[in-house]
């Protein structure tokens, strides 16, 4: 009798246990939607970090890095939809994103080239609107100097880069697979 009520019990434990992670995965894509629906009305997401300031001292990094991300831009557009990316375009774009480092630390070459790889399929799947674009390359500069960026703003960013993908018409998998390389990245600049 006794095995039975503590059977019982498991078996309870056991099932609110199960509700209770499915509820975690709703809220978890519930958040990717309104994300997807912020990037598709352009805007900013609620948590992504303001822009700082340029002071004196730091406005040559910040030409520099605006001198970079302007490369990666134009690197970028170079790959065209439903064409094959060739591999000097992916060591182009390679360089571009070890080139916006401008901090301690830089991402190593493998972690950049995986990265490259997974931005060039994309765009050579469908490439982004302007708006879009512009904020991937604002969140990609932003992982890859991460000095004054919380913990806390570097998950609204990888979320941000999430939704730009989904919301172009990406599949979730492959919008998150270029997500863990956008972290690989950040993990390697800290």
């Amino acid at each position: 009798m006794k095995l039975a009520f503590v059977l019982f019990g498991a078996a309870i434990l056991l099932t609110g246990n199960t509700f209770g992670q499915a509820d975690v995965i709703i809220k978890k894509r519930a958040l990717e939607i309104r994300d997807q629906n912020n990037v598709r009305q352009g805007v900013t997401s609620p948590s992504q970090p303001a822009q700082p300031a340029i002071t004196p001292a730091t406005s040559a990094a910040a030409t520099a890095i605006q001198q970079s991300v302007a490369k990666l831009r134009t690197d970028l557009t170079a790959v065209k939809a439903n064409a094959k990316v060739t591999a000097e375009q992916k060591q182009q774009i390679t360089k571009d994103l070890i080139a916006v480092a401008h901090g301690a630390n830089r991402p190593s070459q493998p972690t950049a080239t995986a990265l490259a790889e997974g931005l060039s399929a994309a765009f050579a799947e469908k490439p982004l609107a302007d708006k879009d674009f512009s904020r991937l390359l604002s969140n990609l500069a932003a992982v890859l100097n991460p000095a004054k960026i919380q913990p806390s703003q570097m998950q609204a960013i990888y979320a941000d880069i999430q939704a730009i993908f989904q919301a172009n018409g990406m599949a979730r998998k492959d919008a998150v697979k270029i997500v863990d390389q956008v972290k690989a990245v950040g993990a390697e600049t800290k």
